[in-house]
């Protein structure tokens, strides 16, 4: 028997969260420790001015999106973000399949984030390390699991969940103060590696060549090796638009669109910097090959023991701002969904003194928090669906970006994208998915994290009708329950 709708109070957020720590959401999400383990390979792809100039373009062509996601945040600035979007251009079904899609790339990393932090405490101080408990075996090198890579993890997680528990001011803040201290770390360490580095060791500027005269003809190549990969390190600000009902009473909705510009500006020329210390240091044909190169060169270039550790520490910092970051962005498409009637309301509900969504944020902690115990092998191809989610994201905020300039015309944007620039941002989204999708591509995805996402969809559509059959929802009511003033 279909139940009849209970209708439901709208539940809001706090409004607390000022423009900077918008900027530190996004900023802390998009440097995360990729840096650390990768300078290596984007030296080894493109040379050292192959990779920064690669940087440099695919900073640039995402403000392209980025322009897609500011005039719609400024336009529709609800939690949730993408989900409103495109339930006001396309409806119910496509808003679903897109949170939903968010939902596991979002939740995924959150354990794969409390696992790394263990391993990466133990770089910073082997001394910590103790014996393995079990092994995690997936067919590769069994996973050695201990008390030294699951407590910091869990440590790490619970304070954060806890702190995000009690408001979302508080993590921003904390978001904020990390990303001061991460900034600050990489200063010295760059400062230093460019004063005591020598230019000469960007020769070649290219990957795949050998001399001065032949170096240029490689640079279109070199370029787009590295090129390629770029919009999977520079994803994170996305993480602005979900928790864009929470900005401060006296922040004007504009600045929301500034803060995601803001965050892929500064991002992009984070990785530049550091592609450009690390080549200075020694030789890049070199130091490509050592393992953690960012750490590496400083110790093997100088003798800087606490440079390298220095590098290690931010790279912690910044798995806690990614961390951080995914628990705010999860939860509120959690959130918004249910608030929607998409999913279960228990999923909705607001914590009566801190405004949060108090259970969403308990689920995603849950299961972030069994991370360590499971090891990165069994997580890692949910992860790299992530990059999927995330670009297929784009191009449907792209989209809703399009339709919305006929469909609304008169809908309030007080940050407008230039018309170019919008289409320019749908045609980049399209062009990222070819390279996830076709074969023969160089950043083409495996069968497991295409079955992974098939199932994932597959799972979801029946959740959907089968919601919308128990617990059918007007249309003006599902609009006032997912757009709320801006229906």
């Amino acid at each position: 028997m279909v139940e009849k709708f209970v209708h439901h109070e709208r539940e809001t957020l706090k409004k607390a969260i000022p423009f900077r720590n918008y900027i530190a959401i996004g900023l802390g999400v998009i440097v995360g420790v990729g840096w650390v383990i990768m300078s290596g390979q984007f030296l080894e792809d493109g040379g050292p001015l192959g990779a920064m100039i690669a940087f440099a373009l695919g900073g640039l062509l995402l403000l392209s999106v980025g322009t897609c996601y500011a005039e719609m945040t400024s336009s529709l600035p609800l939690a949730g973000g993408e989900l409103s979007f495109a339930y006001k251009a396309f409806g119910s079904l496509m808003a679903f399949i897109i949170a939903w899609m968010l939902a596991l790339g979002y939740i995924s990393i959150t354990p794969f984030e409390t696992i790394a932090i263990g391993q990466l405490l133990e770089t910073l101080i082997p001394a910590i390390a103790s014996d393995a408990l079990y092994h995690v075996d997936l067919g590769n090198e069994p996973e050695r699991v201990a008390l030294s890579t699951i407590l910091p993890g869990l440590l790490v997680g619970v304070y954060l969940i806890w702190l995000n528990y009690k408001g979302a001011k508080n993590s921003a803040k904390f978001q904020l103060f990390v990303v001061y201290g991460m900034v600050a770390c990489t200063v010295i360490f760059t400062v230093a590696a460019l004063f005591k580095g020598d230019i000469s060791n960007l020769q070649p500027l290219f990957a795949g060549t050998e001399d001065y005269s032949s170096q240029w003809a490689a640079a279109p190549a070199a370029i787009v090796s590295v090129l390629v990969v770029v919009p999977f390190f520079m994803a994170g600000f996305d993480a602005i638009p979900q928790a864009a009902e929470e900005s401060g009473t006296s922040m004007q909705p504009r600045q929301l669109g500034i803060a995601i510009l803001v965050s892929i500006v500064t991002g992009a020329f984070f990785y530049v910097l550091i592609i450009l210390a690390v080549a200075m240091a020694m030789p890049w044909t070199i130091s490509s090959k050592l393992p953690m190169t960012t750490s590496a060169v400083f110790e093997e270039a100088f003798g800087f023991a606490w440079a390298a550790k220095l590098v290690i520490f931010t790279a912690l910092l910044g798995l806690i701002t990614t961390l951080n970051g995914m628990y705010i962005a999860s939860s509120r498409v959690l959130f918004s969904m249910a608030r929607g009637g998409l999913l279960p309301h228990w999923f909705a509900e607001v914590h009566p003194l801190h405004h949060t969504p108090k259970n969403a944020m308990l689920f995603v902690g849950v299961i972030s928090l069994l991370g360590p115990f499971v090891g990165k092998s069994a997580l890692t191809p949910i992860v790299n669906c992530a990059s999927l989610v995330f670009t297929i994201a784009m191009a449907i905020t792209c989209a809703s970006t399009i339709r919305l300039r006929s469909l609304a015309p008169g809908l309030e944007r007080p940050f407008r994208a230039p018309t170019p620039l919008i289409y320019l941002g749908m045609l980049v989204a399209i062009v990222l998915i070819s390279l996830m999708v076709l074969p023969q591509s160089p950043g083409q995805l495996g069968n497991l994290e295409f079955t992974i996402s098939g199932i994932w969809f597959l799972l979801g559509l029946p959740l959907f009708f089968w919601r919308q059959y128990q617990h059918p929802v007007p249309k003006d009511e599902r609009d006032y329950l997912i757009l709320g003033d801006y229906r």
